[in-house]
């Protein structure tokens, strides 16, 4: 068992960040209004509340024009990545493809590679896992991962997590971090030890 999952078993639920490689970390957080250090990890980034879910992901609602043509609004994204994941590239958005970012998030049990697609309704992004495949064998039998999308996006959060007026492609890639964290420890005990974030931080 965890710490955070004994703590929780507990009754108490901590708050958790993700480092700029995507492990979790919840113990030795200094917090200042210019954001969250760790002593082993220097910058980490909240994770902000959320639940994970799956089921059938939410399509994106055509929209006459793309929020993201408004440069400043796009810059919001890129800057935040940048400086809470600098390891993840970006790709430019054309006729057929939102803006994205692919990268390496390495929960300290594993290493995937992840591509985060900004949606052309603003909602939630859809966060796909390039390899290795999410699962497990179980008695000669391949066992999908819980809390995935029937499309194989993980399912993060719910959608009524998601605000777009104040969250970015770092706080999808902060829970993507926390949703492989979690997988990591299931494909050890076949338990998915939390499902989710419920303790209020400064949000990112």
């Amino acid at each position: 068992m965890t710490i955070p999952a004994l703590l929780k078993h507990h009754g108490v639920d901590v708050p958790r960040y993700v480092t700029v490689d995507g492990q979790i970390v919840f113990d030795g957080v200094r917090t200042s209004v210019t954001g969250a250090t760790h002593p082993v990890h220097a910058l980490i980034t909240a994770v902000a509340p959320h639940t994970f879910h799956g089921g059938v992901e939410r399509l994106s609602v055509r929209q006459d024009s793309n929020w993201w043509d408004d440069k400043d609004a796009l810059l919001i994204h890129k800057d935040a990545m940048a400086v809470a994941f600098p390891g993840f590239a970006y790709v430019r958005p054309t006729e057929d493809q939102a803006p994205a970012w692919f990268g390496t998030i390495n929960t300290g049990r594993g290493s995937f590679k992840v591509g985060v697609f900004l949606r052309r309704d603003g909602g939630l992004p859809s966060i796909r896992v390039f390899g290795p495949r999410l699962g497990a064998y179980s008695s000669g039998r391949w066992t999908a991962s819980p809390h995935l999308y029937l499309n194989g996006n993980l399912c993060v959060a719910d959608q009524s997590d998601w605000d777009a007026q104040k969250h970015t492609a770092v706080t999808a890639t902060a829970w993507a971090a926390h949703w492989l964290s979690a997988y990591t420890e299931w494909r050890m005990s076949r338990r998915w030890p939390v499902e989710g974030v419920r303790h209020v931080l400064a949000e990112s």
